[in-house]
């Protein structure tokens, strides 16, 4: 994925999805790459799968099956000026 180290953070990675409440194939590719890099699941790693399944379970994340710059294109063109800002404090 163009932008993101390979050796970015698994928790920096995934705050980066859940920014704006989408996540697209080729995120959740890298994301399952980060995961699986070291042959473990360790408690972070694990921690952060939870998250992203219990901020899918309310609404505040969802998959999309496009590439991101379509998804902001599409976006801009509805008119939906900023992000979705996510509080996952209470998930």
């Amino acid at each position: 994925m163009s932008g993101i180290p390979s050796n970015i953070d698994i928790k920096e990675f995934v705050d980066r999805i859940v920014e704006d409440g989408v996540m697209t194939n080729a995120e959740h590719d890298m994301l399952m790459h980060l995961i699986h890099k070291d042959g473990k699941i360790d408690d972070d790693e694990s921690e952060q799968i939870s998250r992203i399944f219990r901020l899918m379970k309310v609404g505040k994340l969802k998959i999309i099956d496009a590439v991101r710059s379509e998804f902001d294109r599409k976006r801009a063109e509805e008119g939906v000026a900023d992000a979705i800002e996510v509080d996952d404090s209470d998930v």
